[in-house]
């Protein structure tokens, strides 16, 4: 089996677990450590599962187990395929790195349009569905500013700021595009209103990208499970409109987590719809912009790199576990073989082994001839 076949076994294992709504990164990393591989998990019996990989229970066991051992990977990726529909898995190399660091990464995006938009410059303009006039306004002009300015434009395609950012992007004459980043399947849009911007959107070069299979519905989870990746794509997030509470305010508090710019507009001082605005303002957790060309002055100091600015240490990256730091840690700026990272680590070769492909599948480690691996 060339190495090839082996990355294709794992990256179809990877859309057949994003299918068992119970199963996301933490439970794919810890079956990976237990197995060695999720095409080695994939020929365990359910009670196996549950034996070796203790984060899944018996009942998940079976879920998964079935998953693994199904065809649903070609089929999603033949119903891909016919929608013209991209998947990506986290072992593909159009995957955003800004997503890979993430302890809660997807295990799969479901890209229309144009994927390489996911490692470019990005900023993320969110509010609320039920926006005034002046927000909905104030939406168009940044989105289409920012986008002339050659950024672009990420938000949720709901109703309100979300769908004037996009359509200011779209309106742009400029290199920026726009990114929709959604809450359920592409097939199962909400609302369904929505679906013609959607279409624009992926048919004038920008992307709508959703973690969830073909099917899939929104509910109480998905919503802010897509802020989380708003959040973490963009290198700034603006609040246009947002009232003391929300999915907005969802998006802040990613963002105030993974040390993304913040900025927000002001309103009038006695509208409501601007009380979530006003406090990012007063309490110093936004800055006040009142013209894109505030931001545009400030994205030249930002990191801009792929997956920069993600708040990670100077050490380890963020998202490993304890044995992936130990391992990523003795293994320093050289190259070295497992055995000597055994050597150093204590760790027993097999765990190493396992630990190492986990690693390779965050892209943190980089596979060289003769055994040997190196930090990516």
């Amino acid at each position: 089996m060339s190495a090839g076949d082996d990355a294709a076994r794992e990256r179809q294992a990877l859309i057949a677990l994003n299918r068992v709504p119970r199963v996301g990164a933490a439970k794919a990393r810890a079956l990976t450590r237990a197995f060695g591989s999720l095409a080695e998990a994939a020929k365990a019996p359910p009670g196996r599962l549950a034996e070796r990989c203790r984060e899944l229970g018996p009942d998940l066991a079976e879920e998964v187990a079935q998953a693994l051992r199904s065809d649903f990977a070609a089929r999603e990726e033949a119903r891909a395929e016919a929608a013209n529909v991209r998947i990506l898995t986290w072992l593909d190399d159009l995957y955003p790195e800004s997503l890979r660091a993430l302890a809660a990464a997807p295990l799969c995006l479901y890209c229309a349009g144009e994927p390489r938009l996911l490692a470019q410059a990005q900023v993320g303009v969110v509010g609320t569905r039920a926006a005034s006039v002046y927000g909905a306004e104030q939406a168009r002009r940044f989105g289409r500013r920012l986008a002339e300015a050659g950024l672009h434009v990420t938000s949720g395609l709901a109703e309100g700021v979300d769908s004037a950012a996009h359509e200011g992007a779209l309106l742009a004459d400029g290199p920026g595009r726009t990114i929709a980043v959604v809450g359920t399947a592409l097939d199962c849009l909400y609302p369904a209103g929505r679906k013609p911007l959607a279409r624009d959107i992926a048919r004038r070069g920008g992307l709508v990208v959703s973690e969830y299979p073909f099917g899939r519905h929104g509910d109480a989870k998905t919503f802010p499970q897509r802020n989380r990746l708003i959040a973490a794509l963009a290198r700034a997030v603006l609040v246009v409109e947002t009232g003391a509470r929300g999915g907005t305010l969802i998006t802040v508090s990613f963002a105030q987590t993974f040390g993304r710019a913040l900025y927000a507009l002001p309103g009038r001082a006695d509208w409501p719809g601007f009380e979530g605005n006003h406090r990012l303002i007063r309490d110093g957790d936004a800055r006040l912009v009142t013209s894109p060309e505030h931001i545009l002055e400030d994205f030249g100091e930002l990191d801009l790199r792929p997956g920069g600015g993600e708040g990670e240490p100077a050490g380890a990256p963020l998202g490993l576990t304890d044995d992936e730091r130990r391992i990523w840690e003795a293994l320093g700026p050289d190259e070295c073989s497992v055995e000597e990272l055994a050597a150093r680590t204590g760790l027993p070769l097999p765990a190493v082994s396992a630990n190492v492909i986990a690693l390779q599948m965050h892209r943190r480690v980089r596979p060289l001839p003769g055994g040997r691996v190196r930090r990516a």
